[in-house]
């Protein structure tokens, strides 16, 4: 009768079975939030590359882009940035449009062996922004 008071055996199974699933929730929660975080400074990039470019007074679509990769370098997490120009802008009140994508490493793809459902190596993020060209 002695075995059925003794719990240690017990919590050390609950603890082991427990631990990997918490730890897992822990990353995923983590891996998600780089995702987010590459999301907005993939944003924000293709936001202050295309008004960069539209108070330009010579070639916007050069300015826009210049100001575009500076910004994503600046934010450190998008590896293989690209930018590019969807409309040039140019005359006042014409359209300039930039567009920045890249990727974010998923750190949790070694599980996707396990679980099949996961995604796979990168996370593919880009955004795109929308300027009118001023003119003065």
């Amino acid at each position: 009768m002695r075995f059925l008071k003794d719990h240690r055996g017990i919590e050390m199974l609950e603890a082991a079975i427990t631990t990997p699933i918490a730890i897992l929730v822990m990353l995923a929660i983590v891996n998600l939030g780089m995702v987010i975080y590459a999301q907005q400074a993939v944003q924000a990039a293709a936001r202050h590359g295309a008004r960069m470019g539209s108070v330009a007074q010579t070639c916007p679509a050069c300015y826009a882009t210049s100001a575009a990769r500076s910004s994503i370098s600046a934010a450190g997490i998008v590896q293989n940035p690209s930018v590019s120009v969807l409309a040039p802008g140019g005359s006042a009140g014409s359209i300039l449009q930039i567009q920045v994508s890249g990727s974010v490493t998923n750190f949790l793809s070694p599980l996707t062996s396990l679980f099949p459902g996961l995604p796979g190596q990168t996370f593919v993020v880009s955004a795109d922004s929308t300027f009118r060209q001023e003119g003065w």
